[in-house]
């Protein structure tokens, strides 16, 4: 069989016919990567993480990620890392994890959260035993790993709100309440100037039915705190200073800086 014969243009390309097979070629280019094409990458998801009046996108392919039956995951504690809650460091330069002092509440795009279900927020020991898979956002919580309800297994998550708490820590039974729940009142602070604040009382009386019978110590995240302990009495006068972010006594038997703590993590009932 002979070779097949070139056949040549019948007419030679003038510039103004050049340019326009060449802009034919790059719209067909353009077309077969646009949108419909199926080897086109999926955009990446995402949630958002609130804290402190700031909002920071987190785009879920950035973080390390596990494989949970064939499909992508992340776990949660990687949605809130040192840089958006950073580390407190003591009077002796030993570095805390701030992430404890918080309470995570996770919400999908239609508003939902374990709140909406009067359930507690999680903490910061539950979001490394849960979960985000990268490509529908839906939280889950193993119940092999951990014993939650299923509210807690939020659809198509999209924020993540942190949010401060305080623990109380009695011998029976333990919770934690978060700030903005709590009623605020205006007390003199350090500098003699009217400040918002929180009674502690307040996240005592939510938890301890008699209140009087008890004793208490306050303790910060690194450990210092009371060492004598505190009657019932003596709590009432103590407040958590909302914008200078440390304890304050008006008892002035109170005044050393066991009673100024500016991380404070938690309330004891003795």
């Amino acid at each position: 069989m002979s070779a097949p014969s070139i056949r040549p243009f019948p007419w030679t390309l003038g510039p103004a016919r050049a340019a326009v097979i060449a802009l034919a070629l790059s719209l067909t280019v353009l077309g077969a990567c646009g949108e419909d094409d199926p080897a086109a990458p999926a955009e990446s998801e995402y949630v958002f993480v609130h804290h402190e009046g700031d909002s920071t996108q987190i785009w879920l392919d950035d973080l390390p990620s596990i494989d949970v039956e064939g499909l992508t995951a992340v776990h949660l504690d990687e949605l809130v890392d040192t840089t958006l809650v950073p580390m407190y460091e003591d009077n002796d330069e030993v570095l805390h994890d701030s992430r404890f002092l918080y309470a995570y509440r996770i919400v999908g795009d239609d508003g939902f959260s374990a709140s909406a279900r009067d359930y507690p927020d999680n903490t910061w020991d539950q979001m490394p035993l849960g979960y985000i898979l990268a490509d529908t956002r839906d939280v889950v919580f193993p119940d092999d790993v951990i014993d939650l309800p299923g509210a807690y297994n939020v659809k198509e998550t999209r924020h993540v709100r942190v949010l401060r708490k305080f623990d109380v820590v009695a011998a029976d039974t333990t919770a934690f309440y978060e700030l903005a729940d709590m009623p605020v009142v205006q007390v003199e602070n350090f500098e003699a100037q009217l400040e918002d604040a929180i009674a502690l009382s307040e996240f005592v009386s939510e938890l301890i039915a008699d209140p009087a019978a008890h004793s208490y110590h306050i303790t910060a995240l690194d450990g210092y705190g009371t060492v004598d302990p505190m009657t019932w009495t003596q709590l009432q006068t103590g407040y958590w200073l909302l914008e200078t972010e440390r304890t304050i006594f008006t008892d002035p038997e109170l005044t050393s800086g066991r009673y100024k703590l500016r991380v404070l993590e938690r309330i004891d009932v003795e």
